[in-house]
């Protein structure tokens, strides 16, 4: 079985730093294979998080070049000794599966942690766009 790949733009708030995961990924123990993409660029951030596609795919295309790199991590398998030696009191499994390989994809793609959540990133949209953001959040 391939092994669920976890690439931390999913989980950013503006490409610099990463929020919260969902408890989905982790919930089942299962393999994962962290990435992170980093975008340098000059003047639009390809990481908006808030405009729907085709003006996000616009505002990108206007934009001097961007140059992507990637960090690729090895897979990652929970075992009991890392559960044994990992696990805070009073967590779940997911938990701290969850915590450490947000940990890992921070040290590696240089990605400073943050507690916000993607449903902030609905509120906020709700509030630039609040015709907009009720049909897509």
């Amino acid at each position: 079985m391939e092994p669920l790949i976890i690439n931390a733009e999913g989980g950013t708030t503006n490409g610099k730093y990463l929020i919260q995961f969902k408890k989905g990924a982790f919930v089942g123990l299962k393999s994962i294979q962290p990435r992170v993409i980093k975008y340098n660029y000059l003047a639009q951030s390809p990481s908006s998080g808030v405009l729907e596609g085709l003006p996000h795919y616009l505002i990108g295309a206007c934009s001097p070049p961007t140059i992507v790199s990637r960090v690729e991590l090895p897979v990652f398998r929970p075992n009991e000794f890392f559960f044994q030696h990992h696990q805070r009191e009073g967590e779940e499994r997911w938990e701290t599966y969850c915590r450490t390989i947000r940990q890992l994809i921070s040290e590696h793609g240089n990605l400073p942690l943050s507690d916000l959540r993607i449903e902030d990133k609905f509120e906020y949209k709700q509030m630039l766009f609040p015709k907009n953001a009720k049909k897509t959040a």
